[in-house]
């Protein structure tokens, strides 16, 4: 992302955040490393002033179609100091796919770091994927994957792997039953062969995610669309 464009993203937030009786304050941004230079940046979508994100949940198109694509959207739900929902962040959303179910961080957590797995271009004659899979991470260190953990059919397991350790409850969010989803595996899992992970982009200590901004691509009749690309996750500090 150019520098001016992240001055531009910055200006309105943090507006806002001087603005708005007691908030928490803006304090910075974290990309993934490995975007693509593709799509439409969708809206920003912040949490309720003074909460955070504390669960994930990613919408999945599985391959198998003409033109396919994987991750099309990326929902993040967000807490107060309570422990009670407040709302949820979805900046936009590609056509494809069915949500994953919540990948949610413990009580009194909250999430505070990111990585992807893109499949990088695929050239003319390809088929472009975008992104393949989300992981994010908990304060207390607890890893939620957007698959939830599913092994690597081709990749020989790594027998200190002990894969992930799972705990379900359905919620009902926004008039809807979810699936909420706890997982713990380790920072080192590959959960998919598809594309590339990228390194951790993490909030510094004290910050937390407040909000997030995706960039689509979306479906064209004319031309291979690739779905999510790209994801900014912005943090709040916490006092």
């Amino acid at each position: 992302m150019s520098a001016p464009r992240f001055l531009l993203l910055l200006l309105p937030l943090f507006a806002l955040a001087w603005a708005a009786p007691n908030p928490h304050q803006l304090a910075e941004s974290i990309n993934i490393d490995n975007g693509l230079d593709r799509g439409d940046w969708g809206t920003i979508d912040m949490c309720p002033s003074g909460d955070f994100a504390f669960a994930f949940e990613i919408k999945y198109s599985g391959l198998g179609f003409v033109d396919d694509t994987s991750v099309n959207a990326i929902r993040m739900y967000c807490r107060n100091g309570a422990g009670d929902l407040t709302g949820s962040t979805l900046s936009t959303e590609g056509k494809y796919g069915q949500w994953q179910g919540m990948r949610t961080c413990g009580a009194g957590q909250s999430l505070t770091g990111m990585r992807a797995n893109v499949v990088p271009d695929m050239g003319t004659f390809g088929d472009d994927l975008g992104m393949d899979n989300l992981q994010m991470i908990c304060g207390d260190g607890h890893v939620m994957d957007g698959l939830y953990g599913a092994s690597n059919s081709t990749t020989p397991p790594n027998p200190k792997y002990k894969g992930p350790v799972v705990t379900r409850e359905m919620r009902e969010v926004e008039g809807r039953q979810v699936e909420a989803v706890r997982t713990k595996i380790a920072l080192s899992a590959q959960t998919r062969d598809y594309g590339e992970w990228g390194m951790w982009g993490k909030c510094s200590p004290g910050n937390k995610i407040c909000g997030h901004e995706s960039r689509v691509e979306h479906e064209s009749t004319l031309s291979d669309d690739a779905g999510l690309v790209d994801v900014i996750m912005f943090c709040c500090d916490t006092l």
